[in-house]
């Protein structure tokens, strides 16, 4: 078992959120690119006016991306904008705080991705639980490697920093 408890880091959510997000967001910012097909194309054939409303459309979806990683961090900030204790055990990952208690079982789980000072429990493309580990020692980030490894869940040769 392996247990530890992290702050509330705001930039390290959005990162985390960023990272799950991040297929969506490369859409969003792909179609701006192509809005500006037909603004260049009205723009071209003497209608200015149409050319604008096209280049509009396209710097709106340039600045979802901004938009959308915003309200995600602001919709999951009550509960991960508190100390958080976690336990990696047997019986999967407990998840407790002044506002709730939730255990995640190992079966629910299909990877664990490591980015810069977190890990990503992925239940599903979507559904990403993210773990400040900025605070852990080398020893027990190792630790913590050899546990996920060992479960199937952390690719070979991944590393976890801090």
């Amino acid at each position: 078992m392996i247990s530890f408890e992290t702050r509330p880091d705001r930039r390290l959510l959005t990162q985390a959120l960023r990272r799950t997000l991040r297929r969506s967001l490369r859409l969003f910012t792909l179609c701006g690119f192509i809005l500006l097909l037909p603004a260049a194309a009205a723009l071209l054939t003497d209608d200015p006016l149409v050319g604008l409303g096209w280049l509009a459309g396209a710097v709106v979806f340039w600045a979802l991306p901004a938009v959308v990683v915003r309200s995600a961090v602001q919709a999951s900030w009550k509960g991960y904008g508190i100390p958080i204790a976690w336990q990696f055990s047997d019986a999967g990952v407990r998840m407790d705080s002044a506002l709730m208690e939730s255990l995640i079982r190992w079966e629910a789980l299909e990877s664990v991705e490591p980015i810069p000072g977190q890990l990503l429990l992925k239940i599903n493309r979507q559904q990403v639980v993210p773990v400040t580990i900025a605070g852990l020692t080398p020893v027990d980030r190792e630790t913590l490697a050899g546990y996920l490894r060992g479960r199937g869940l952390l690719p070979e040769g991944a590393a976890i920093t801090g």
